[in-house]
């Protein structure tokens, strides 16, 4: 009976045991299955979010590209609607679109009102906006610029020219640089091409140093009236009558005979002004000759002689000069020099005493005067 009860007791404790065996193997399953299906969740979640992504990244990439193509779209089209390439309102050959780049007028062929117009100017080098040439960096700059902004234009109008071409010269509007760089008005009077202003220049055409004498030794005297030469360094040691002498290249120093034309042209009719004369005489041409200003009662010539009197030496009866530096006669007379020889120590050259009347005299080449030029 203790035997059975013994066993009755093992076999419940067997069949606990059991239970407990069991009890653990359904937890583990329990929890396996759990982790197994929480895997699933997660790996549909992450497929289903790399989807989500990747259909909404595109979706942003194609925004993106959308809105930046009509940004750039709308730009085009709004260039298009300012930017009217065919346009050329004052019709010189130069667009509008290209006259707002360089500064020239949309309206005015002409802008600085030289006789040429805006688009023949920049073509050959010369700068619309005022009557002078461009620098060869200024011209290289200015082709650049229209080329970066139509290449096509600049091709067919610019790209076959290595160096600028000149165009004509209009005596009056066109100005004349000499080799120091100064820059000179012209006038023309009657058949003749003159410079509007004394000549200033320190170097020859070679490019040599000369010497060029400012009143009362005041280089800023230089600058308002010109230079004052003796005849030789006028005449760059020449004494061929019309010589180029130390004028800009193209023009010459003045023959005694080309005076007695500019006054024989500015004279009362009639009156011959005789180029053989030596004193004075065409009193109406020594009025016209004066700046306007002063002698207005007269017709202006546009001459504008200026005052600046000279530098004076004194010549013994030897021809040797005994006195240097003695400036004199500066806002009371004008004297220049011709290119005409009287004899081996003298020129003839013409005076303005400030009032009616030339006179026509014939100095000692030690002198220095004015030297206006003449276009050849």
């Amino acid at each position: 009976m203790e035997q059975n009860n013994q066993a009755n007791k093992n076999g419940a404790e067997i069949k606990l045991d059991g239970e407990g065996e069991s009890v653990s193997s359904g937890s583990k399953k329990y929890l396996i299955k759990k982790i197994v299906i929480l895997i699933l969740v997660l790996s549909i979640l992450a497929i289903a979010g790399f989807i989500y992504s990747s259909l909404f990244a595109e979706k942003d990439e194609n925004q993106l590209f959308l809105e930046m193509n009509t940004e750039i779209l709308e730009d085009k089209n709004a260039k298009e609607v300012e930017v009217d390439r065919e346009l050329d309102s004052d019709q010189d050959k130069l667009p509008d679109y290209l006259e707002k780049i360089l500064g020239t007028s949309e309206s005015n062929p002409d802008t600085d009102g030289d006789g040429y117009s805006d688009f023949d100017e920049i073509k050959n080098g010369y700068n619309p906006l005022t009557v002078e040439k461009y620098t060869g960096e200024e011209w290289s700059n200015v082709k650049e610029k229209i080329k970066g902004e139509d290449e096509g234009f600049y091709t067919k109008e610019f790209e076959t020219l290595p160096t600028p071409t000149p165009i004509s010269f209009i005596c009056g509007a066109t100005t004349v640089s000499d080799i120091d760089g100064n820059i000179y008005k012209t006038v023309k009077i009657g058949s003749q091409c003159w410079l509007k202003e004394n000549l200033k220049v320190t170097k020859n055409p070679a490019g040599e140093a000369i010497t060029r004498y400012c009143y009362d030794n005041d280089p800023k005297i230089c600058e308002t009236d010109g230079g004052l030469y003796d005849w030789n360094i006028t005449m760059n040691n020449s004494t061929t009558e019309g010589a180029q002498g130390i004028c800009p290249n193209g023009w010459h120093v003045p023959k005694d005979s080309e005076w007695y034309v500019l006054e024989g042209g500015l004279n009362y009719p009639g009156d011959k002004c005789d180029s053989n004369r030596n004193g004075s005489g065409c009193s109406q041409a020594g009025t016209r000759l004066q700046v306007e200003k002063e002698y207005s009662y007269e017709p202006h010539s546009g001459f504008d002689a200026i005052k600046s009197g000279l530098r004076l030496v004194f010549i013994s009866e030897d021809n040797i000069p005994e006195n240097y530096g003695s400036y004199i006669e500066r806002n009371r007379l004008a004297y220049f020099w011709t290119s005409s020889e009287k004899s081996e120590f003298s020129a003839w050259h013409r005076l303005l005493p400030g009032y009616s009347l030339i006179n026509r005299e014939a100095y000692n080449k030690e002198q220095a005067f004015s030297l206006r030029c003449l276009k050849d």
